[in-house]
């Protein structure tokens, strides 16, 4: 490893540091350019860049920074992960579930990293009115997260069905009643 990486790794870590236990997304931002400023291809600089912009609500932002990362490491789930969260900000909701099914074919055993991709994937699912799709992976989920994940997700779930179904109800019933 040569002085470029170890610079770049070490504010890096600042960064990342700033960004996760303090929320100081200025400093941070401050700590990752001097990282890519030693080394601009720094892969985990660049994802934690495309977080911040995310963070910052600057999709647009994040969404370039976070394509320059995927093209240096292509198989990095957790980018993917950001890229998918990036995609579905950006309103591109197919793309958003190209990358969450990239992730959810690797055998993974981060549970926590798992739990967010279907998080996001059943609300995409869910907020394409694919509720089938969505209830499908909720039963397949048995011992692949931890049962605390499951049960949020699946209240999530039936609590947003019962939501639209008491919505079109005052819908048609507000109807019956403009028609009498």
């Amino acid at each position: 490893m040569n002085v470029v990486c170890f610079n770049a790794e070490k504010f890096y870590r600042l960064a990342l540091d700033c960004f996760q236990y303090e929320n100081n997304t200025e400093l941070a931002k401050k700590y990752v350019n001097i990282a890519l400023k030693n080394d601009s291809n720094h892969f985990k600089s660049l994802v934690l860049k495309g977080q911040i912009f995310l963070a910052e609500k600057k999709a647009k932002s994040a969404l370039k920074i976070l394509l320059k990362a995927i093209e240096i490491c292509p198989n990095d789930t957790h980018c993917m992960h950001h890229l998918a969260n990036t995609y579905n900000v950006l309103g591109k909701q197919n793309l958003s579930l190209e990358y969450l099914d990239k992730i959810l074919v690797q055998n993974i055993s981060d549970k926590e990293l798992l739990s967010e991709c279907y998080k996001l994937k059943i609300n995409i699912l869910i907020n394409l009115n694919q509720y089938k799709k969505a209830e499908n992976i909720l039963k397949t989920l048995n011992y692949t997260l931890f049962s605390s994940d499951i049960f949020s997700l699946e209240e999530n779930f039936y609590k947003t069905l019962q939501n639209r179904k008491n919505l079109e109800n005052n819908l048609q019933r507000r109807i019956l009643h403009v028609n009498f």
